[in-house]
Protein backbone atom coordinates (compact mmCIF):
# COMPACT_ATOMS: atom_id res chain seq x y z
CA UNK A 1 0.00 0.00 0.00
CA UNK A 2 2.88 2.38 0.77
CA UNK A 3 4.16 2.07 -2.81
CA UNK A 4 0.75 3.08 -4.15
CA UNK A 5 0.10 5.92 -1.74
CA UNK A 6 3.42 7.77 -1.31
CA UNK A 7 5.27 9.82 -3.95
CA UNK A 8 7.64 7.77 -6.07
CA UNK A 9 10.53 10.12 -5.24
CA UNK A 10 9.98 9.75 -1.48
CA UNK A 11 12.99 8.60 0.52
CA UNK A 12 13.52 6.98 3.92
CA UNK A 13 12.02 9.55 6.30
CA UNK A 14 8.92 10.37 4.25
CA UNK A 15 8.30 6.67 3.66
CA UNK A 16 8.59 5.89 7.38
CA UNK A 17 6.11 8.68 8.13
CA UNK A 18 3.86 7.26 5.41
CA UNK A 19 4.05 3.72 6.76
CA UNK A 20 2.95 4.89 10.20
CA UNK A 21 0.15 7.10 8.84
CA UNK A 22 -1.16 4.25 6.65
CA UNK A 23 -1.01 1.77 9.52
CA UNK A 24 -2.83 4.16 11.87
CA UNK A 25 -5.44 5.06 9.26
CA UNK A 26 -6.06 1.38 8.64
CA UNK A 27 -7.19 0.89 12.25
CA UNK A 28 -9.89 3.56 12.14
CA UNK A 29 -13.42 3.24 10.73
CA UNK A 30 -14.51 4.98 7.54
CA UNK A 31 -14.56 8.74 7.87
CA UNK A 32 -11.30 8.84 9.79
CA UNK A 33 -9.94 5.57 8.52
CA UNK A 34 -10.21 2.70 6.10
CA UNK A 35 -12.18 0.03 8.02
CA UNK A 36 -15.37 -0.76 6.13
CA UNK A 37 -16.48 -3.59 8.36
CA UNK A 38 -15.57 -6.97 9.78
CA UNK A 39 -16.10 -10.57 8.66
CA UNK A 40 -15.64 -13.75 10.60
CA UNK A 41 -14.14 -16.66 8.67
CA UNK A 42 -13.44 -19.91 10.44
CA UNK A 43 -13.88 -18.24 13.81
CA UNK A 44 -11.32 -15.52 13.02
CA UNK A 45 -12.43 -11.90 12.66
CA UNK A 46 -10.96 -10.01 9.72
CA UNK A 47 -11.04 -6.30 8.99
CA UNK A 48 -12.42 -5.23 5.62
CA UNK A 49 -10.69 -2.09 4.35
CA UNK A 50 -12.09 0.19 1.69
CA UNK A 51 -9.77 0.42 -1.32
CA UNK A 52 -10.82 4.02 -2.07
CA UNK A 53 -9.65 5.15 1.38
CA UNK A 54 -6.25 3.51 1.01
CA UNK A 55 -5.20 2.16 -2.34
CA UNK A 56 -4.09 -1.41 -2.18
CA UNK A 57 -4.98 -1.53 -5.87
CA UNK A 58 -4.60 1.35 -8.30
CA UNK A 59 -7.60 2.31 -10.48
CA UNK A 60 -6.02 0.33 -13.32
CA UNK A 61 -6.17 -2.80 -11.19
CA UNK A 62 -2.38 -2.93 -10.90
CA UNK A 63 0.06 -2.00 -8.13
CA UNK A 64 3.21 0.08 -8.10
CA UNK A 65 6.40 -1.96 -7.64
CA UNK A 66 7.27 -2.61 -4.00
CA UNK A 67 10.90 -1.57 -3.70
CA UNK A 68 13.58 -2.15 -1.08
CA UNK A 69 12.99 1.28 0.47
CA UNK A 70 9.28 0.50 0.96
CA UNK A 71 10.02 -2.71 2.85
CA UNK A 72 12.74 -0.97 4.85
CA UNK A 73 10.34 1.80 5.95
CA UNK A 74 7.65 -0.69 6.96
CA UNK A 75 10.12 -2.84 8.89
CA UNK A 76 11.79 0.13 10.60
CA UNK A 77 8.41 1.32 11.94
CA UNK A 78 6.88 -2.09 12.64
CA UNK A 79 3.89 -1.88 15.03
CA UNK A 80 4.25 1.91 15.39
CA UNK A 81 0.80 3.54 15.49
CA UNK A 82 -0.10 7.14 16.30
CA UNK A 83 -2.38 7.57 19.29
CA UNK A 84 -4.02 10.51 21.00
CA UNK A 85 -1.82 11.42 23.96
CA UNK A 86 -4.85 11.85 26.26
CA UNK A 87 -7.30 9.11 25.24
CA UNK A 88 -4.68 6.78 23.73
CA UNK A 89 -7.10 6.04 20.89
CA UNK A 90 -5.82 5.74 17.32
CA UNK A 91 -5.78 9.21 15.82
CA UNK A 92 -7.60 10.37 12.71
CA UNK A 93 -4.49 10.04 10.51
CA UNK A 94 -5.86 11.53 7.32
CA UNK A 95 -3.39 12.32 4.57
CA UNK A 96 -3.66 13.84 1.12
CA UNK A 97 -1.29 14.51 -1.75
CA UNK A 98 -1.38 18.27 -1.21
CA UNK A 99 -2.90 20.13 1.74
CA UNK A 100 -1.90 23.71 0.94
CA UNK A 101 -0.19 26.30 3.12
CA UNK A 102 -1.45 26.48 5.78
CA UNK A 103 -3.19 23.15 6.16
CA UNK A 104 -6.80 23.28 7.32
CA UNK A 105 -8.33 22.24 10.62
CA UNK A 106 -10.18 18.97 10.21
CA UNK A 107 -13.72 18.74 11.64
CA UNK A 108 -13.33 14.96 12.11
CA UNK A 109 -10.84 15.39 14.98
CA UNK A 110 -10.04 19.08 15.64
CA UNK A 111 -7.54 18.28 18.41
CA UNK A 112 -5.42 16.24 16.00
CA UNK A 113 -6.08 17.77 12.59
CA UNK A 114 -5.00 21.29 13.50
CA UNK A 115 -4.25 23.75 10.73
CA UNK A 116 -0.50 24.45 10.64
CA UNK A 117 1.78 26.53 8.42
CA UNK A 118 3.42 24.36 5.78
CA UNK A 119 5.82 26.72 4.00
CA UNK A 120 7.42 24.02 1.85
CA UNK A 121 4.15 24.06 -0.10
CA UNK A 122 4.24 26.82 -2.70
CA UNK A 123 0.44 26.54 -2.69
CA UNK A 124 -0.28 27.11 -6.35
CA UNK A 125 -3.69 25.45 -6.03
CA UNK A 126 -4.92 27.76 -3.28
CA UNK A 127 -6.80 24.90 -1.58
CA UNK A 128 -6.46 24.14 2.09
CA UNK A 129 -7.11 20.61 3.36
CA UNK A 130 -6.58 18.86 6.68
CA UNK A 131 -4.10 16.15 7.53
CA UNK A 132 -0.61 15.15 6.44
CA UNK A 133 0.64 16.32 3.05
CA UNK A 134 2.18 13.35 1.25
CA UNK A 135 4.15 15.62 -1.07
CA UNK A 136 5.05 17.82 1.88
CA UNK A 137 6.51 14.85 3.75
CA UNK A 138 8.98 14.40 0.91
CA UNK A 139 9.74 18.12 0.65
CA UNK A 140 10.67 18.27 4.35
CA UNK A 141 13.14 15.38 4.01
CA UNK A 142 14.99 16.84 1.00
CA UNK A 143 18.77 17.23 1.33
CA UNK A 144 21.86 17.57 -0.84
CA UNK A 145 21.77 21.33 -1.47
CA UNK A 146 23.52 24.25 0.25
CA UNK A 147 22.00 24.93 3.68
CA UNK A 148 19.62 21.94 3.60
CA UNK A 149 18.10 21.09 7.00
CA UNK A 150 16.01 17.92 6.49
CA UNK A 151 13.49 16.52 8.97
CA UNK A 152 13.15 12.95 10.18
CA UNK A 153 9.88 11.01 10.15
CA UNK A 154 9.01 11.95 13.73
CA UNK A 155 9.23 15.64 12.94
CA UNK A 156 7.05 15.11 9.88
CA UNK A 157 4.34 13.30 11.86
CA UNK A 158 4.31 15.66 14.85
CA UNK A 159 4.17 18.66 12.51
CA UNK A 160 1.01 17.54 10.73
CA UNK A 161 -0.71 15.66 13.60
CA UNK A 162 -1.10 17.41 16.97
CA UNK A 163 -1.31 15.95 20.49
CA UNK A 164 -0.06 12.52 19.49
CA UNK A 165 2.04 9.84 21.10
CA UNK A 166 3.82 6.80 19.74
CA UNK A 167 6.74 4.57 20.60
CA UNK A 168 9.84 6.64 19.84
CA UNK A 169 7.90 9.91 19.68
CA UNK A 170 9.50 12.02 22.40
CA UNK A 171 7.56 14.27 24.79
CA UNK A 172 9.66 17.39 24.03
CA UNK A 173 9.60 18.20 20.32
CA UNK A 174 10.28 21.03 17.89
CA UNK A 175 10.54 21.66 14.18
CA UNK A 176 12.15 24.42 12.14
CA UNK A 177 9.92 25.88 9.42
CA UNK A 178 12.52 27.86 7.47
CA UNK A 179 12.47 27.04 3.75
CA UNK A 180 14.68 27.74 0.76
CA UNK A 181 12.63 29.96 -1.56
CA UNK A 182 15.67 31.52 -3.27
CA UNK A 183 16.79 28.15 -4.63
CA UNK A 184 13.48 27.73 -6.44
CA UNK A 185 11.15 24.75 -6.54
CA UNK A 186 12.91 21.56 -5.45
CA UNK A 187 10.10 19.07 -5.92
CA UNK A 188 7.03 18.87 -8.15
CA UNK A 189 4.18 16.54 -7.24
CA UNK A 190 2.34 14.23 -9.59
CA UNK A 191 -0.34 16.82 -10.35
CA UNK A 192 2.07 19.73 -10.75
CA UNK A 193 2.13 20.86 -7.11
CA UNK A 194 5.36 22.73 -6.37
CA UNK A 195 7.43 22.49 -3.21
CA UNK A 196 10.46 24.16 -1.67
CA UNK A 197 12.99 22.45 0.60
CA UNK A 198 13.84 23.27 4.20
CA UNK A 199 16.79 25.55 4.83
CA UNK A 200 19.01 26.63 7.72
CA UNK A 201 19.97 30.30 7.90
CA UNK A 202 23.18 29.67 9.84
CA UNK A 203 26.19 31.22 8.05
CA UNK A 204 28.31 28.50 6.50
CA UNK A 205 31.48 30.50 7.22
CA UNK A 206 32.29 32.27 10.51
CA UNK A 207 35.29 33.84 12.25
CA UNK A 208 36.73 32.63 15.54
CA UNK A 209 35.06 34.06 18.62
CA UNK A 210 32.69 36.28 16.67
CA UNK A 211 28.99 36.52 17.45
CA UNK A 212 26.25 35.99 14.86
CA UNK A 213 22.49 36.44 14.75
CA UNK A 214 20.59 33.65 12.97
CA UNK A 215 16.90 34.00 12.08
CA UNK A 216 14.75 31.00 13.00
CA UNK A 217 11.12 30.16 12.31
CA UNK A 218 10.16 27.31 14.66
CA UNK A 219 7.09 25.34 15.67
CA UNK A 220 6.21 23.84 19.03
CA UNK A 221 5.33 20.23 18.22
CA UNK A 222 5.69 19.09 21.85
CA UNK A 223 2.98 17.55 23.99
CA UNK A 224 2.82 20.73 26.10
CA UNK A 225 3.11 24.51 25.86
CA UNK A 226 6.51 26.18 26.05
CA UNK A 227 7.09 28.92 28.61
CA UNK A 228 9.47 31.85 28.58
CA UNK A 229 9.49 32.07 32.39
CA UNK A 230 9.01 29.75 35.35
CA UNK A 231 10.96 26.81 36.69
CA UNK A 232 11.88 25.28 33.30
CA UNK A 233 11.68 27.94 30.59
CA UNK A 234 12.35 26.79 27.04
CA UNK A 235 15.25 28.25 25.09
CA UNK A 236 16.86 27.74 21.68
CA UNK A 237 20.56 26.97 22.07
CA UNK A 238 23.32 24.95 20.38
CA UNK A 239 26.33 22.65 20.64
CA UNK A 240 29.61 22.74 18.68
CA UNK A 241 31.50 19.61 17.53
CA UNK A 242 34.80 19.48 15.67
CA UNK A 243 35.50 17.58 12.45
CA UNK A 244 36.35 14.43 14.47
CA UNK A 245 32.96 14.62 16.24
CA UNK A 246 34.57 15.69 19.51
CA UNK A 247 32.47 17.97 21.70
CA UNK A 248 33.83 21.52 21.71
CA UNK A 249 31.04 23.53 23.36
CA UNK A 250 27.94 22.01 24.92
CA UNK A 251 26.23 24.98 26.57
CA UNK A 252 25.91 27.64 23.89
CA UNK A 253 24.17 30.98 24.17
CA UNK A 254 20.45 30.70 24.90
CA UNK A 255 17.79 32.62 23.00
CA UNK A 256 14.53 33.42 24.76
CA UNK A 257 11.16 32.75 23.14
CA UNK A 258 10.15 36.40 23.08
CA UNK A 259 6.59 35.72 24.28
CA UNK A 260 5.31 34.31 27.58
CA UNK A 261 3.83 31.10 26.20
CA UNK A 262 4.06 29.16 22.94
CA UNK A 263 1.08 26.84 22.62
CA UNK A 264 0.94 23.42 20.99
CA UNK A 265 1.46 23.68 17.19
CA UNK A 266 2.14 27.45 17.50
CA UNK A 267 4.96 28.90 15.40
CA UNK A 268 7.24 31.81 16.31
CA UNK A 269 10.13 33.75 14.75
CA UNK A 270 13.37 34.16 16.70
CA UNK A 271 16.70 35.93 16.26
CA UNK A 272 19.03 33.32 17.72
CA UNK A 273 22.56 34.18 18.86
CA UNK A 274 25.63 32.01 18.36
CA UNK A 275 29.35 32.47 19.06
CA UNK A 276 31.83 30.72 16.77
CA UNK A 277 34.50 28.42 18.28
CA UNK A 278 37.74 30.11 19.32
CA UNK A 279 40.02 28.08 17.05
CA UNK A 280 39.75 27.81 13.23
CA UNK A 281 38.62 24.60 11.59
CA UNK A 282 35.62 22.72 10.27
CA UNK A 283 32.83 22.31 12.83
CA UNK A 284 29.29 21.03 13.11
CA UNK A 285 26.82 23.36 14.77
CA UNK A 286 23.88 21.52 16.33
CA UNK A 287 20.89 23.72 17.18
CA UNK A 288 18.89 22.26 20.06
CA UNK A 289 15.99 23.23 22.31
CA UNK A 290 16.40 23.09 26.09
CA UNK A 291 14.15 23.32 29.12
CA UNK A 292 16.46 25.31 31.35
CA UNK A 293 16.28 24.32 35.02
CA UNK A 294 17.98 25.89 38.01
CA UNK A 295 19.73 22.65 38.92
CA UNK A 296 19.57 20.63 35.70
CA UNK A 297 18.74 21.24 32.06
CA UNK A 298 16.61 19.02 29.86
CA UNK A 299 17.95 19.12 26.33
CA UNK A 300 15.41 17.89 23.79
CA UNK A 301 18.12 15.84 22.05
CA UNK A 302 19.05 14.09 25.31
CA UNK A 303 15.61 13.03 26.53
CA UNK A 304 14.46 9.41 26.37
CA UNK A 305 14.07 8.64 22.68
CA UNK A 306 16.02 11.79 21.76
CA UNK A 307 15.03 14.42 19.22
CA UNK A 308 16.60 15.86 16.10
CA UNK A 309 19.03 18.75 16.23
CA UNK A 310 19.48 21.03 13.24
CA UNK A 311 23.01 20.19 12.10
CA UNK A 312 25.04 22.57 9.93
CA UNK A 313 28.70 22.25 8.85
CA UNK A 314 30.50 25.58 9.37
CA UNK A 315 33.95 26.65 8.20
CA UNK A 316 35.44 28.72 11.04
CA UNK A 317 38.24 31.02 9.91
CA UNK A 318 40.70 33.03 12.03
CA UNK A 319 39.60 36.45 13.23
CA UNK A 320 41.97 39.36 12.74
CA UNK A 321 42.57 39.50 16.48
CA UNK A 322 41.49 37.28 19.37
CA UNK A 323 42.49 37.43 23.04
CA UNK A 324 41.89 35.02 25.91
CA UNK A 325 41.40 36.47 29.40
CA UNK A 326 41.56 34.05 32.37
CA UNK A 327 39.40 34.02 35.47
CA UNK A 328 39.84 36.79 38.02
CA UNK A 329 40.16 35.64 41.63
CA UNK A 330 37.26 37.18 43.52
CA UNK A 331 34.33 35.44 45.15
CA UNK A 332 31.95 38.08 43.86
CA UNK A 333 33.21 37.63 40.31
CA UNK A 334 35.18 39.98 38.09
CA UNK A 335 36.63 43.15 39.57
CA UNK A 336 38.74 44.10 36.55
CA UNK A 337 37.92 46.32 33.58
CA UNK A 338 38.58 45.06 30.06
CA UNK A 339 39.90 47.83 27.79
CA UNK A 340 39.82 47.34 24.04
CA UNK A 341 41.71 49.87 21.93
CA UNK A 342 41.25 50.08 18.17
CA UNK A 343 44.62 50.23 16.45
CA UNK A 344 43.11 51.01 13.06
CA UNK A 345 42.07 54.22 11.32
CA UNK A 346 38.55 52.86 10.72
CA UNK A 347 35.70 51.43 12.76
CA UNK A 348 36.38 47.94 14.12
CA UNK A 349 33.76 45.53 15.45
CA UNK A 350 34.58 43.42 18.50
CA UNK A 351 32.77 40.71 20.44
CA UNK A 352 33.34 39.93 24.12
CA UNK A 353 32.20 36.45 25.16
CA UNK A 354 32.00 35.21 28.73
CA UNK A 355 32.54 31.52 29.57
CA UNK A 356 31.78 30.24 33.07
CA UNK A 357 34.10 27.89 34.94
CA UNK A 358 32.03 24.87 33.85
CA UNK A 359 32.08 25.83 30.15
CA UNK A 360 28.69 27.55 29.96
CA UNK A 361 28.56 30.34 27.35
CA UNK A 362 27.11 33.00 29.64
CA UNK A 363 26.84 35.96 27.28
CA UNK A 364 28.34 37.61 24.23
CA UNK A 365 28.24 41.34 23.56
CA UNK A 366 29.11 43.18 20.37
CA UNK A 367 30.77 46.59 20.12
CA UNK A 368 31.78 49.02 17.38
CA UNK A 369 34.93 50.95 18.23
CA UNK A 370 35.78 54.35 16.72
CA UNK A 371 39.04 54.73 14.74
CA UNK A 372 41.88 54.63 17.31
CA UNK A 373 39.18 54.70 19.98
CA UNK A 374 38.95 52.72 23.20
CA UNK A 375 36.08 51.12 25.08
CA UNK A 376 35.97 49.80 28.62
CA UNK A 377 33.92 46.68 29.34
CA UNK A 378 32.98 45.29 32.75
CA UNK A 379 31.45 41.80 33.02
CA UNK A 380 28.11 41.46 34.78
CA UNK A 381 28.14 41.61 38.57
CA UNK A 382 28.83 38.18 40.03
CA UNK A 383 30.22 36.64 36.83
CA UNK A 384 33.02 34.14 37.42
CA UNK A 385 34.87 32.58 34.52
CA UNK A 386 36.99 33.49 31.53
CA UNK A 387 36.45 35.96 28.70
CA UNK A 388 37.36 36.16 25.04
CA UNK A 389 37.76 39.23 22.88
CA UNK A 390 37.51 38.69 19.10
CA UNK A 391 37.77 41.59 16.66
CA UNK A 392 37.55 42.27 12.96
CA UNK A 393 40.64 44.46 13.08
CA UNK A 394 43.84 44.96 15.05
CA UNK A 395 43.05 45.79 18.68
CA UNK A 396 44.98 45.97 21.93
CA UNK A 397 43.33 44.38 24.96
CA UNK A 398 44.36 45.18 28.53
CA UNK A 399 42.86 44.29 31.88
CA UNK A 400 43.13 46.45 34.98
CA UNK A 401 43.85 45.45 37.63
CA UNK A 402 45.78 42.51 36.21
CA UNK A 403 43.79 39.26 36.45
CA UNK A 404 44.77 36.74 39.11
CA UNK A 405 44.18 33.23 37.95
CA UNK A 406 42.59 31.04 40.63
CA UNK A 407 42.84 27.78 38.72
CA UNK A 408 43.91 26.40 35.37
CA UNK A 409 41.17 27.58 33.00
CA UNK A 410 39.47 25.39 30.43
CA UNK A 411 42.10 24.55 27.84
CA UNK A 412 42.22 26.65 24.73
CA UNK A 413 41.97 23.42 22.76
CA UNK A 414 38.49 22.81 24.17
CA UNK A 415 37.21 25.72 22.12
Amino acid sequence: MLANEWPGQASHEALKAGAIAIRTFGWRSLGCGAIWGYRSIGGIDYRIEHNISQRYWLPSGSQNPILTQHNAAVNATAEMILRNRTTYNYICAKYKADCGNPTAEGPDEPGTLVGVPDPVDRDNGGHYLSGLSQNGSHAWELSGYMGAAPWDYRQILSHYYAQTTMSGLAFNRWAWLDVDTTGGVRYTGGSGEQYYGSRAHTPLAMHTGRGYVVPFYIQNTSAYSWNNTGAYPERLSYHWYDSQDNLVTWNGLRTELGINEVYLTQDIALQARVVAPFQPGSYTLKWDMVSAGDEADLWFSMQYGGWNTQDITVDVQSSTDITYLPYVLNRTGWTSVISIQNQQGYFVSADVTYITANGFTDDSLSYSIFPYGIINVVPAVGFGGSAWVAAGGDVMVTVSPAPKQSYVPLALGNY
